[in-house]
């Protein structure tokens, strides 16, 4: 035998690092990987170009196969020796999406994050990111002793729903009903501090008041330090306790805790990522996102560079994207109903696919006899995904589902998104008590909605109808403020949709019906238009809030223990926030740094913030209650604020149905917030002054008009009542919110106590105070219905900035302050 040694030493062929030489070179992509699209070829371009910087943002449309990018760039840094490599997925459904995906194109992966072929960088690791961070993770974490996996790249995809689970993965919950000694232990130990700060809301989380919301000031929480860390470390081997507890252990002293009537949360200001030693010391980290320009979270909560990921990587065109029209039936016209839409969606599905994305089993119910598939969890929202991308189903709820599923073609051809995603954790309805409509609350409302609405087009050959339902949703297409945050695609179809919708203002739902089987007959007028409203648009700039690097800086090093310079950095967050109440809760959070190295000057710096935000935790030695009173007419008022609120027609209409939906009874504990915060605003519409002394002090009704002539309304509300009785301790509430209302304001003010209950019958031993007025369901639609009807009159005369106008519109709908109460109220009545 004769060997030709010349062969030796040459080696195997190079294996392609440019990712789209390597897609060109996979050998078993399956057909419909036929070639990659523009966009992708784009961004995997300059990905390569700059591929050295350690975090990179990749932004595509939805739809646009950020999957497949974030494939080829793991096996591209495999090839380039940048292993082992890591792909990421928000939740265990998009992990095993990716996985198919990635068996198509002929990439190897695994699901074994302790296979030698990953590890040995040969195979891709595909996890969602539940097994990459928790307490326990096979990939070790900085300090506990474990050995820390080397990971050289890792890719997160659809990133900013990953963040989601992060923080929740960073945050203890701590059951009542599982750890119900523990729990009360706890709740014992900082009892006088929640009193006051809030005796009311206490006395929510003694008797199972599920509204209730009561964050631990954090001068008690590092004052009881010791306690809480010998409390929960008993329980660090606890069945749930045992996958959060390691994370923030080591942060605890400045965590938030908040207590709700059924469980107490503890969470970091942001998560200390580092804890998470592989993601911490990966060389390459890429972020997979949609198309919103603020990413200031992926500072803040992954410790991104800020300078990287302020040069977003882009396609040079944003165009790219299924053609979708965006309907909200009832902003086109005011006397289409919810149900009628409904029955409209019903007969749709006789011969496409219809999907409704609903927040909450509640709302599901509305949809009940319509359904052929309701789903929930993450199995049967698997099954149910699968059908209709396989077969004509009809149509599918999915229950609070707005982001990782893929619908293309037929497999959704009409989507309705009926209501806004929910917060339910307490300490996240903490930051939307604090932080109401904010910028930051308001661009984490619009992220989800986009993705909901995302669903239906995953290509540029995909089309769909996208009908939203109810006032909130109306409301963030009709007001320019909201609309202008939306994606440059996402806004631009937006616009054109409101284009058609103008078309059809004040048409009955017929017609609207008929227009959508146009778009679904795919009538080449509509196909022509829909595409070149596209045509032009690109991508924005990404903005990185100038509030993000400090406030993460400041975490960081209060991480350390040194709160000094944290407070340093925390201050130039501080300075950089525009919105008042961002401000605000940023300067509790100075506050909580200081008070390691200067308390008094602590309970000084929440005074001043007190000023920007009412909402924050309120000094040790309390807030004294402010007065108020009219400085104007009722008509100048109520003008001057319908002027500053609302640009247009359409936004004023659409603002005061949200209004008013927000302020309909509703049995759910947790709207409760919501609907005393509608209430305030209600004051101001109507031309009053307006405070919510109970938030703002911790004593006193939860909402006071000044109606003028030194009256007053003291308005308690029980919109979450459920009985059919008025109970003894919610007129005992009203009793003690008028004496406060007589230590407060001098004898030449008068107040009229007024409940806001479903019904007007006392419980037999129950005692109304004197002159004590009921605001029941029938007599909250009648002022509904007469503020409806002012708004209408007004805004078709476009004269709701015009006092005088004002005036007679709410004189001839009795909305004048004089007798207002007795008008839209009844007396209380005896068992």
């Amino acid at each position: 035998m004769v060997i030709d040694f010349t062969t030796f030493g040459s080696g195997p062929a190079p294996t392609p690092t440019d990712p789209r030489v390597l897609f060109d070179a996979l050998p078993q992509r399956a057909a419909r990987y036929e070639f990659l699209r523009d966009p992708q070829g784009q961004v995997l371009q300059t990905w390569y170009d700059r591929r050295s910087e350690k975090d990179l943002v990749v932004k595509l449309n939805t739809g646009g196969g950020k999957t497949v990018v974030g494939l080829l760039i793991c096996q591209s840094s495999l090839n380039e020796g940048e292993g082992p490599v890591l792909y990421l997925a928000p939740d265990p459904f998009l992990a095993s999406q990716a996985m198919e995906q990635a068996v198509e194109l002929g990439v190897e992966v695994t699901d074994d994050p302790r296979s030698t072929r990953f590890t040995s960088g040969e195979a891709i690791c595909v996890l969602s990111l539940h097994r990459f961070v928790n307490g326990k993770s096979v990939f070790g974490l900085q300090g506990d002793g474990r050995p820390v996996v080397d990971v050289g790249t890792i890719v997160v995809d659809d990133a900013h729903a990953a963040l989601a689970t992060v923080r929740e993965k960073f945050t203890l919950t701590l059951s009542r009903a599982s750890h119900e000694k523990p729990f009360d232990e706890l709740l014992d130990l900082f009892a006088d501090d929640l009193r006051q700060q809030s005796e009311i809301t206490y006395q929510g989380l003694t008797t199972q008041d599920s509204s209730a919301v009561a964050p631990v000031p954090f001068w008690a929480w590092t004052r009881r330090i010791a306690e809480v860390t010998a409390v929960l470390n008993k329980l660090r081997d606890d069945q749930d306790l045992q996958w959060s507890w390691p994370l923030i252990k080591d942060v605890l002293p400045i965590c938030r805790a908040v207590f709700t009537s059924d469980k107490l949360e503890v969470q970091p200001p942001y998560p200390p990522i580092s804890k998470i030693a592989s993601f911490a010391r990966a060389r390459r980290r890429v972020h997979l996102t949609a198309t919103l320009a603020d990413d200031s979270v992926l500072v803040t909560d992954f410790a991104a560079d800020p300078s990287t990921v302020g040069a977003p990587i882009t396609p040079t065109s944003a165009g790219y994207l299924g053609d979708r029209l965006i309907l909200a039936p009832q902003d086109i016209s005011a006397s289409i109903k919810e149900a009628a839409v409904r029955d409209m969606a019903a007969k749709l599905a006789e011969r496409v696919n219809v999907v409704v994305l609903v927040p909450s089993h509640h709302r599901a119910t509305a949809w009940a006899q319509h359904a052929q598939i309701t789903a929930s969890d993450s199995e049967q929202i698997g099954a149910a995904v699968a059908r209709l991308r396989k077969e004509h189903v009809g149509l599918v709820v999915l229950v609070n589902k707005y982001d990782g599923i893929d619908l293309p073609r037929k497999a959704c051809e009409v989507l309705v998104l009926d209501g806004l995603p929910q917060t339910y954790g307490g300490l996240t309805r903490r930051e939307a008590i604090v932080l109401g409509d904010s910028d930051e609350m308001v661009n984490r409302q619009l992220q989800r909605i986009e993705q909901g609405m995302g669903r239906g087009v995953r290509s540029v050959n995909d089309h769909c109808v996208v009908l939203l339902l109810g006032p909130h949703l109306s409301q963030l297409i009709a007001s320019p403020r909201y609309r202008s945050r939306f994606s440059p695609a996402t806004r631009a179809q937006i616009e054109f949709s409101r284009q058609v919708a103008a078309k059809l203002a004040g048409q009955p739902l017929e017609q609207i019906e008929g227009v959508i089987a146009q778009v679904l007959g795919r009538d080449p007028g509509w196909v022509a238009a829909a595409r070149g409203a596209l045509a032009e648009v690109t991508y924005p700039k990404s903005t990185i809030s100038p509030v993000a690097a400090p406030a993460r800086r400041a975490f960081n090093q209060a991480s350390l223990g040194q709160y000094a310079q944290a407070a340093t950095h925390m201050s130039e967050a501080v300075a950089a926030a525009k919105d008042p109440a961002e401000r605000g809760f940023l300067q509790e959070q100075l506050a909580a740094y200081q008070h390691f190295v200067d308390a008094p000057k602590a309970q000084q710096t929440l005074v001043k913030a007190l000023a920007h935000n009412p909402s924050i935790l309120r000094p040790i030695e309390g807030v004294k209650p402010t007065r108020i009173k009219p400085t104007d007419t009722q008509a100048v008022l109520a003008a001057g604020y319908l002027a500053n609120t609302y640009a247009d027609r359409n936004e004023f209409l659409v603002g005061i149905d949200v209004l008013l939906d927000e302020l309909v009874y509703h049995p759910s504990q947790k709207r409760v917030p919501v609907f005393e915060r509608a209430l305030e605003r209600l004051g101001y519409h109507l031309g009053f002054e307006a405070q919510r002394p109970e938030r703002a002090t911790g004593n006193g009704p939860d909402v006071l008009w000044a109606t003028g002539d030194l009256k007053y309304l003291v308005l308690e509300a029980k919109s979450g009542a459920t009985s059919d009785k008025i109970w003894r301790s919610d007129v005992a509430q009203l009793a003690h919110s008028m004496s406060w209302f007589q230590e407060t304001y001098d004898q030449s003010c008068s107040a009229t106590p007024v409940l806001l209950h479903r019904v007007n019958t006392l419980e037999y031993n129950a005692v109304a105070p004197p002159g004590t007025r009921i605001i029941t369901t029938g007599t909250m639609a009648q002022l509904g219905d007469a503020v409806r009807k002012a708004t209408l009159a007004l805004a078709d005369a476009g004269s709701w900035s015009d006092p005088t106008a004002v005036a007679e519109q709410y004189g001839a709908h009795r909305l004048l302050a004089q007798g207002l109460a007795e008008r839209f109220s009844v007396t209380p009545r005896s068992h």
